[in-house]
């Protein structure tokens, strides 16, 4: 699978032999540039941390050669948490993943990070990657929006970037919950969340990891929050709205400067957000 922005990914099923250490199915994540490369020891190590800390399935990994490059681990099971398939399920197993998936952050957003291995996660990303984004609007959007369109992603910019200006809570992230690493598992009762690609964990503002729910809606949003133990001001989903127009705005600059993405996913994806004014349920 090669889907992912720094990494291809080989599923082998059905495995054996005395290297498969027991498990039938494996995930072996190879990484395509420097900072994934760099990053792979540390998500090791922090994932062997969280994994019994955490009631939901995560990656745990089990075959990491000394000398690096790759690292493997026994499949999450399920398939993608897809909107389409959130819909589907049963209201019982619906609220089940919102209980699951709310518990989930707060142990995650509580862990001690000053202790190891979290106290080596590194800090948010997000300076940067605003920095990068407002050249790209600067540069190469005028090319391809509107100038409606330019003056949203204009005043994105400008809000994530106050907020990064704002003294803000400071916790252990995911940093990418979105549908292409949550699963859900049936075969078990009552099913089991999942989540997987910790390549973008940091440290930051424990809004971020509610921000992608949204295209969930935002009753589901709210039904997480309802099980979420962590700590929530009355800015807290005004932040994760913020954050959710600005990985918008992000899936089209990736597209224009990295090739990621399809531009009709990434334009979907940003009208789906260009509101300044949070969804309600």
């Amino acid at each position: 699978m090669d889907e992912g922005w720094d990494h291809v990914v080989v599923i082998c099923r059905g495995c054996g032999g005395v290297d498969s250490l027991g498990h039938r199915d494996l995930v072996f994540r190879f990484p395509t540039d420097e900072q994934a490369l760099a990053q792979l020891p540390q998500e090791v190590a922090v994932l062997d941390h969280l994994a019994p800390r955490v009631e939901a399935a995560m990656p745990r990994y089990t075959h990491v050669p000394a000398d690096g490059g790759f690292a493997g681990y026994p499949l999450v099971r399920g398939e993608r948490l897809t909107p389409a398939l959130l819909r589907s399920l049963p209201t019982t197993d619906r609220t089940s993943v919102a209980g699951q998936l709310g518990a989930l952050l707060a142990a995650l957003h509580v862990a001690d990070t000053s202790t190891p291995p979290l106290d080596r996660v590194p800090d948010s990303y997000q300076p940067e990657n605003l920095d990068f984004v407002r050249g790209i609007v600067a540069n190469d959007l005028p090319a391809v929006f509107t100038g409606d369109e330019l003056r949203t992603a204009q005043e994105i910019c400008d809000e994530v970037a106050a907020l990064q200006s704002t003294l803000l809570p400071r916790v252990f992230l995911h940093n990418d919950v979105y549908t292409r690493h949550l699963y859900w598992d049936r075969e078990t009762s009552p099913g089991r969340l999942g989540l997987i690609d910790f390549t973008d964990m940091c440290l930051g503002d424990p809004a971020v990891d509610f921000a992608e729910l949204y295209e969930y809606g935002p009753r589901f949003v709210d039904e997480v929050v309802a099980h979420y133990v962590g700590g929530i001001d009355h800015t807290f989903l005004d932040r994760a709205w913020t954050y959710q127009r600005f990985a918008g705005l992000y899936m089209v600059v990736g597209h224009l400067y990295y090739g990621e993405e399809t531009w009709e996913y990434a334009r979907a994806t940003f009208d789906r957000c260009r509101s300044p004014r949070r969804p309600r349920a």
